[in-house]
């Protein structure tokens, strides 16, 4: 028995035998869930999430023991058999003696426990969601039921008898932090997958409460008629808390400023100019009474930027130019939301939170922006864009005793990050939360998990560390996981080649913060957009060819960060030699990886090795031929004056972007049969088939060309 002492940690009581329930048959004092006799007790009165949660269990139960348990209003005093009894204590729905109750702690705090004396398993909640959680804990813990249940093709181990400890007693404490986010960002795979059926719709909602989160961040929800989105009332539907984008004040952006003026108030839209006020309050107004009126649980976001993700100044005609006096308009915009919010909770000090986002980082910076003072104002800081780490704001931040402390952070990013391999890492995740929460205790976290997938294993160990920094521990996380999902003979080696997988990405620029490892990191869509640069300088007429082709005068707000690549670092003159100098050191690694991947697959039981393929293996080999592919295709531009070396890296190039294709398209299965092939086609995203198009097009206008010879000489020291 462990008892931690800090108020945020968790406090399990559980002796290794709820981990080893499988060989406990037969021992004295233990119970059991035998088949065709299971018995739930649960009132009908409970909210419609609690239930969505009860049927989750029922199928979970069914699915490891091959039947369905009866469900029961009330309990059986005879006592002969064993029952499980779903407890939410802020309901009353479900009154226990006092001598049957234990302790539980506040908000989402939850416990799962055994009462020998009654025959009974309690699953005991503090609150609607410590409910929830506490019969995905006992799926987890008992029934053997992983979170990642649907993301990693999960097998069930079927057994006819389920032996329960009779000193079964796991507690999980109040969650150090409050508001736990997800944000699907890009979704290009995400999207369309979840079109296909119902079940992919509600599945990952379902995912994000068994690994105990309890927000989601969503875009712009509000539409006419004071109606929110169906995407909205969906995640309301689950019991997960909304909240709203850094783009959207008041759950929408000025995105949607023309569909209000049409067709709520009737009217053509107002231009967007700042002197017209009593037009842009009336458009706050409506959007927080709409949020008022669904009765969702909202936490909310005030913001005053622009349609999309840009600053205010890019749509208002009358904004000011100067940097103070742009903050001093955002600074009045974000007090009048906070107003309303105040006035539609009828709180004096309700929750909310502003992102620093962007220009709003840069702001901050200065302190030319001063948010709403409040003690429930929650100020959230940003990794740093395209890269993602404690950027300056965070760093220079010095906590008072106002306010709340959030942070966000993403495993995907749009343009320039990680898209469709993971490349941030858990380690990367654990430094970034470590170094906030050294600030001031965090309340708020979001993490942008693109299309979901992709990010399972970083938002899985994102998820067990916000509940509680002071016992988590990457490396011991990262064991825990592989032998949850891959069996705990090889659960160490697995670990070290997920790590190794993260370390082989070209780093391009050495790290500057102490103590981050990897702080630059040149992830897959940092490939796209050097393969987009370089496309443009082909075959240009330009006297000289451009050997830095990834610089575009006005691309960038801060100059060097789309890439981060350091000359001097690489060993290189200019970017061309940086980028093959830096693929020559990355493809053996991701090579290496991927070998050892195949090696060990064969060794992991069957149902064991089509998760492991799709979180490990088939991003070492997509990496391990987008990096040849971009090797060559950088090799053919350098050397474009000699059409023989040209033709035959263009052709290496194509060749390994479509292996690096069919290896994703290995990931294609069961419910993710459809889900690269049926891609939306996102511009700012990777698209193969695109850039074999493009290839294929460079080749075809060597042909046409005449050059004159050169005598380079070609280099592929990347092979061993």
């Amino acid at each position: 028995m462990m008892l931690y002492k800090s108020n945020y940690r968790i406090l399990i009581i559980l002796t290794l035998s709820v981990f080893l329930f499988t060989s406990l048959a037969g021992r004295d004092g233990d119970m059991s869930l035998e088949k065709n006799s299971i018995r739930i007790v649960f009132s009908e009165n409970e909210e419609g999430p609690l239930k969505i949660a009860l049927e989750a269990l029922e199928n979970d139960i069914y699915q490891i023991i091959g039947s369905k348990p009866e469900v029961a209003r009330k309990m059986d005093r005879e006592k002969i058999q064993t029952e499980i009894v779903i407890v939410n204590l802020a309901s009353g729905n479900i009154k226990l003696p006092s001598k049957h109750l234990k302790e539980l702690d506040g908000f989402e705090s939850h416990r799962v426990y055994a009462n020998q004396e009654t025959n009974r398993i309690y699953l005991l909640g503090n609150d609607l969601r410590g409910t929830i959680y506490a019969i995905y804990t006992f799926s987890e813990k008992v029934l053997g039921v992983p979170p990642l249940k649907y993301w990693s093709s999960w097998t069930p181990i079927k057994k006819e008898i389920v032996n329960i400890p009779a000193n079964l007693d796991i507690y999980f404490k109040t969650p150090q932090v409050r508001y736990r986010s997800l944000l699907p960002g890009d979704q290009d795979f995400f999207n369309p997958w979840r079109k296909e059926a119902e079940v992919n719709d509600n599945i990952w909602l379902e995912t994000a409460l068994r690994l105990k989160l309890n927000t989601i961040e969503t875009y712009s929800t509000i539409i006419p008629d004071y109606k929110l989105t169906n995407y909205a009332y969906l995640i309301d539907k689950f019991g997960l808390v909304i909240t709203s984008h850094h783009t959207s004040g008041l759950n929408t952006s000025f995105g949607t400023w023309a569909n209000y003026w049409r067709e709520v108030r009737g009217m053509p839209p107002p231009e967007y100019l700042l002197s017209n006020e009593s037009a842009i309050l009336d458009f706050f107004r409506y959007n927080a009474e709409t949020v008022k009126k669904s009765g969702i649980e909202n936490l909310w976001t005030i913001a005053f930027r622009g349609e999309v993700d840009q600053p205010y100044w890019s749509i208002f005609k009358d904004a000011p130019e100067g940097d103070k006096e742009r903050a001093d308009v955002i600074n009045k915009m974000l007090q009048i939301q906070y107003d309303l919010v105040k006035e539609m909770t009828g709180e004096e000090e309700p929750y909310a939170r502003i992102t620093f986002y962007d220009e709003l980082a840069i702001l901050m910076a200065k302190g030319y922006l001063n948010p709403p003072v409040s003690e429930n104002m929650i100020l959230t800081f940003v990794a740093g864009r395209r890269d993602h780490y404690p950027y300056d704001d965070i760093v220079n931040f010095k906590a008072d005793n106002t306010g709340k402390l959030g942070y966000y952070m993403n495993f995907g990013f749009a343009s320039t990050g990680a898209h469709i391999a993971p490349a941030e890492s858990p380690w990367k995740m654990e430094f970034n939360y470590r170094y906030v929460n050294s600030k001031a205790p965090l309340y708020f976290s979001v993490v942008n998990v693109g299309n979901f997938r992709e990010f399972v294993l970083e938002l899985s160990a994102n998820a067990k560390m916000l509940w509680d920094f002071d016992s988590y521990s990457t490396d011991e996380y990262m064991e825990d996981y592989c032998s949850q999902y891959f069996g705990s003979e090889y659960a160490a080696e697995i670990a070290k080649l997920f790590e190794e997988f993260y370390h082989a990405y070209w780093i391009p620029k050495e790290s500057e913060l102490e103590g981050l490892e990897r702080q630059f990191v040149f992830q897959d869509l940092r490939y796209a957009r050097a393969f987009d640069h370089v496309l443009e300088n082909f075959y240009s007429t330009d006297a000289e060819l451009n050997l830095n082709p990834l610089h575009k005068i006005g691309y960038e707000s801060v100059p060097g960060r789309t890439f981060r690549i350091d000359l001097e670092y690489n060993n290189a003159e200019n970017q061309v030699d940086a980028i093959l100098n830096g693929l020559q050191k990355t493809i053996p690694k991701f090579e290496s990886v991927a070998a050892k991947c195949s090696e060990m697959m064969i060794k992991l039981d069957n149902d064991k090795q089509i998760f492991f393929n799709d979180n490990l293996r088939v991003y070492s080999y997509y990496m391990t031929h987008l990096s040849k592919t971009l090797y060559h295709f950088i090799y053919a531009y350098k050397n474009q004056a000699d059409k023989e070396v040209l033709i035959r890296n263009l052709d290496l190039a194509y060749a390994e972007a479509d292996r690096a294709q069919q290896y994703l398209f290995e990931s294609q299965h069961g419910i993710f049969s459809t889900w690269y092939s049926n891609a939306d086609p996102l511009t700012r995203t990777f698209q193969i088939d695109k850039l074999k198009n493009s290839i294929k097009e460079l080749r075809e206008q060597a042909l046409k060309i005449t050059y004159i010879s050169s005598s380079l000489e070609e280099k592929f020291s990347y092979s061993h």
